[in-house]
């Protein structure tokens, strides 16, 4: 039994090295994050072929205002946002059986999505969180409450998931361009 613990420990210290390292920062989102969010996008475009950018009955605003304060937040804290973001999004395809989308597709997005999730935790566990994350991060939970809301409001109707599913599609794409932003950032 200690044996199974100790390579369970060694097994989490390895990730964590391999993850976040004092000379390189957190490797994993320099080098992987884009190609996986990338494959995440496309796997929720095919997942749900009527997805656009445009929400006819969604009442949510895409939270601009949220993204553009992050980016002036140092790099690590992009990560803990980055890392915060993705589990939202996560929360809101718990519920995802009844949305009109190709389900199988719509797992492999899923399991895009725990794999980001998983990295990201390793390279976020050696950052601190101001208040100002504080902030930003509340204000973004709120923003996929109001999500939850319009699926709930629309019954998890078809049209609602296609709404929703399409403002997933912007925090991606927004999130892939901190990534980029981030990854430059020496000191990350």
């Amino acid at each position: 039994m200690a044996v199974l613990r100790s390579r369970g420990a060694t097994s989490r210290l390895q990730a964590s090295s391999r993850c976040w390292s004092n000379v390189d920062g957190c490797t994993w989102m320099k080098s992987n994050f884009h190609i996986l969010n990338n494959r995440a996008i496309s796997h929720l475009q095919q997942a749900c072929d009527d997805v656009t950018h445009r929400h006819v009955t969604l009442t949510v605003e895409f939270p601009s205002k949220l993204y553009s304060h992050v980016t002036q937040l140092k790099a690590k804290s992009h990560v803990v946002f980055i890392l915060r973001t993705l589990k939202n999004v996560m929360r809101l395809y718990e519920k995802s059986e009844n949305a009109d989308c190709d389900q199988q597709k719509l797992q492999t997005f899923i399991l895009d999505l725990h794999r980001q999730i998983t990295e990201l935790e390793s390279c976020a566990t050696k950052v601190v969180i101001t208040e100002a994350n504080k902030k930003i991060m509340k204000k973004m939970e709120m923003h996929f409450k109001s999500l939850i809301s319009h699926l709930k409001n629309t019954d998890y109707s078809a049209a609602g998931w296609k709404d929703v599913a399409g403002l997933v599609l912007q925090h991606l794409y927004r999130l892939d361009l901190l990534a980029i932003s981030t990854k430059l950032d020496p000191s990350l």
